[in-house]
């Protein structure tokens, strides 16, 4: 069969490191088409061969071959959909009660544990507000008058203690010393915090460490999770302390504090920059309306926060700050410097309408990469400045190779969607790989379940390939972008991939799908929104039992998978026509077109030097008489036209030779070997009925001519039955047996009591309904959960 370009088979992102927060979001929002660009080029000549056929003797031949090529493709259309049948029943979920004492059982983590070393450095701070020097500043009147720093003198309102070491901490009254307690406090407790802030970006270094024995008391997995909760915690004591300090200051009169001394000038710089840093990155109604460069931008505040805290108390901070400071700084600059390539050949082609898809070579210092990981990808000819992390999937047909899939949901990606007009190559920088979070825990049973929505599926495919053989991982993919389903369908083996399990998609898009022709047994794809749980129970239960899913799911697959060779094409065109217009593939068709005849034009007078009677004259007639024609412009041959669709469809509806060649001949109606551009639009509007604004009254009238003879003879051969009907109903018995023994190979011979308690849930994707859905579903049930949500 024909796929077109021999493209590496399927990712990403991710965007995506998906879950670390320098990812960009893969959102698989609804699919936009581009508008075909307007030409007032003049109609192409007609031009015919000096013996050409007659005209409606020539279509009259033409159109009975193709009509035999779709009657044909129909009866394999429909041996196909009829194996995807089943009476096979569900049985009940798992008895297993749901209390609230399960749904509320709290769960530590080994970062809960920095909380202790906050808590301790609270402690040591009121110790050393409430203890005298050495330690602490709990002086008395006759010191503090002693010093001279208090307006006062002393204590004020009778007591005999109080505290001012130096004037910017100075309360010498009751209510200064409770609002000088709560902020040294609040910035005491942040101490660890702000370590770990900074060594939680360390990426590096986490990379190394997740390899090591260390990753057995401490998920490295949650370093984002980890800089999240942190940087929350941090960013409202922050305010809280400066809130504290100001009301102090400004209560006793000593409001030019703030700008007169070298820790208020800091203290105040720190207190504006916080909600700058920490605000775009947690407020949800921030996220979705800022662009994702501008909250990414003002991230990096924290290189200029970080600086202010040195000097705002540097007997302490200059180390506790500084030194995490420094590890984050050369962690990064050794990332930037030692990790990353430049990827000069780098193949981009848009894989639907709303998304591109990245082709590499794996550097050599690359060595033997992890599947599941991300890297972070810059591409010059857009910005210079931004970096992005994607999720990587290696490619099942090409040895040493990487894919990425991009969607292009903000303005990089968006950037990167449009000027990726038709497949092209060029270079970018890869900095990376590092593990993703999926790496570590995702898998931890015999079986499980992966749910991934949008383009959350390539992150959860790289995963499902490295647990190929090893574990029984089944999936169900949400998404509503068809040129993704479609990509992934095509680029990706999902039957090598899952073996034992199964694969559901369910899609929820407006356009319909253009499928490839042969399915996999375990594939099953939905036209609807899945109903979680009874979907998950539903496999647990069919592949403990041996017995298959309900009959319901199987009736729904048949409405998408009995679609005869013709109405695939169709979609199939109809796809590509809305990525790339009618415009841009003409002029491609016409420029391959033109190299063919030129290099057959060159084969041919290299070959007059010979003697004919011992080089033998090889090849297509049809081919040899190009290069003796006048080549008129504007004009494609059938190899311009297959190389036309080959570019920019690849494997999409796929086709044979034979099957667009006799479509070319029922569209040359001269025989001469080349259509223009009326011709090219008549073949548009066959197999999309689709009108072109090029249209002339000819190439209309023709279309009809050509449908209406398409139609009139499938309805005729359809009724010749006997022979179709009875392959139908044996391809059905076999197909069924065929599931049968598929799901008895997937039977756990195990005790069947608590038959829950080897599987788990990961889901990746950027939904927070599916994500509660899922959660409420694992703890239900007992099932371990894992989650990667694009929600940074």
């Amino acid at each position: 069969m024909n796929t077109g370009r021999s493209e590496p088979k399927l990712e990403q992102t991710t965007d995506v490191s998906a879950g670390q927060d320098e990812m960009t979001l893969q959102s698989d929002a609804d699919a936009t088409t581009t508008a075909e660009k307007e030409s007032d080029a003049a109609r192409p000549r007609r031009f015919v061969l000096p013996q050409a056929m007659d005209e409606d003797d020539e279509d009259n031949a033409a159109i009975e071959r193709l009509l035999m090529r779709f009657d044909q493709s129909k009866s394999s259309a429909t041996a196909t959909a009829a194996r995807r049948s089943s009476n096979l029943q569900r049985l009940p979920c798992a008895e297993k009660d749901f209390t609230e004492d399960e749904k509320k059982k709290p769960r530590f983590r080994w970062y809960h544990a920095i909380f202790l070393f906050s808590i301790a450095s609270l402690i040591v701070s009121l110790l050393q507000l409430f203890t005298a020097p050495p330690f602490g500043v709990w002086m008395t009147s006759a010191e503090i008058e002693e010093i001279g720093i208090a307006p006062e003198g002393g204590c004020e309102d009778g007591l005999e203690h109080c505290i001012c070491p130096r004037e910017t901490i100075c309360a010498t009254n009751m209510y200064s010393i409770v609002l000088l307690t709560l902020a040294r406090c609040s910035a005491f407790f942040d101490y660890p915090l702000y370590m770990m802030m900074f060594l939680s970006k360390c990426h590096n270094i986490n990379n190394i460490c997740r390899r090591t024995v260390l990753r057995e008391w401490i998920d490295f997995a949650d370093m984002h999770k980890v800089h999240k909760l942190f940087g929350v915690v941090v960013g409202i004591e922050t305010m809280s302390h400066s809130f504290f300090h100001m009301l102090r200051w400004g209560l006793n009169g000593d409001i030019s504090l703030l700008w007169e001394t070298n820790t208020g000038i800091t203290g105040l710089i720190t207190v504006i920059i916080t909600p700058l840093i920490a605000w775009p990155m947690v407020v949800p109604a921030l996220k979705q309306n800022m662009q994702f460069e501008l909250r990414k931008g003002l991230h990096y505040l924290a290189v200029v926060w970080a600086m202010a805290l040195l000097w705002h108390a540097p007997s302490r901070i200059y180390y506790l700050i500084g030194i995490p400071a420094l590890i984050y700084a050369l962690d990064y600059f050794f990332g930037f410097f030692m990790r990353n390539t430049l990827i000069e050949n780098a193949h981009f082609e848009r894989y639907g309408e709303n998304g591109v898809a990245l082709h590499f070579k794996n550097p050599d210092k690359w060595g033997d990469k992890p599947k599941t990981s991300y890297v972070y990808i810059m591409c010059p000819w857009i910005s210079k400045n931004q970096w992005h992390a994607f999720t990587m999937f290696p490619e099942p047909t090409k040895e040493n190779h990487t894919m990425l899939c991009i969607g292009a949901s903000g303005d990089w990606t968006k950037e990167l969607h449009n000027k990726i007009k038709v497949p092209s190559f060029k270079s970018l920088y890869v900095q990376g790989p590092y593990l993703s979070e999926f790496s570590d825990k995702a898998v931890t049973t015999s079986n499980a379940i992966a749910v991934a929505s949008g383009i959350g599926i390539t992150p959860t495919l790289s995963l499902m390939l490295n647990y190929a053989g090893k574990k029984r991982v089944n999936i169900i993919w949400m998404c509503r972008d068809a040129g993704l389903v479609e990509y992934i369908l095509h680029k990706v083996d999902i039957e090598v991939i899952t073996k034992n399990s199964y694969a559901f998609i369910y899609y929820t898009g407006k356009r319909e799908l253009a499928l490839p022709k042969n399915l996999p047994v375990n594939l099953f794809i939905f036209t609807c929104r899945p109903k979680l749980e009874d979907t998950i129970t539903g496999i647990v239960t069919s592949i403990h039992s041996g017995e298959d899913l309900p009959e319901e799911l199987y009736a729904s697959q048949l409405e998408i998978a009995n679609v005869p060779f013709k109405k695939r094409m169709q979609v199939a065109l109809i796809r590509v026509l809305e990525i790339y217009g009618a415009d841009e593939m003409f002029e491609y068709a016409v420029e391959q077109t033109q190299k063919e005849v030129f290099h057959h034009a060159k084969d041919e007078s290299e070959m007059h030097e010979y003697d004919p009677e011992a080089v033998p004259l090889k090849g297509n007639p049809r081919r040899r008489r190009h290069s003796m024609l006048s080549f008129p412009e504007d004009a494609v041959s059938l190899e311009g036209l297959g190389a036309m669709i080959a570019e920019f469809c690849g494997g999409i509806g796929e086709y044979s030779s034979a099957d667009l060649k006799e479509v070319f001949s029922l569209i040359d109606r001269y025989g001469t070997g080349f259509i223009d551009r009326e011709d090219y639009d008549a073949f548009l509007v066959v197999l999309t009925k689709k009108d072109s604004k090029r249209q002339s009254a000819n190439s209309k009238e023709l279309a009809t001519h050509i449908d209406r003879m398409l139609t009139k003879s499938l309805q005729t051969k359809s009724m010749h039955g006997l022979s179709v009907h009875k392959s139908f109903h044996q391809g059905r018995r076999s197909s069924l047996q065929e599931t049968v023994n598929l799901m008895k190979s997937m039977i756990n011979e195990s005790d069947s009591k608590g038959i829950f308690r080897d599987w788990s849930i990961f889901y990746c994707g950027g939904s927070n309904g599916i994500k509660k859905n899922l959660k409420e579903i694992a703890k239900k049930y007992g099932l371990a959960f894992a989650v990667e949500k694009f929600d940074w």
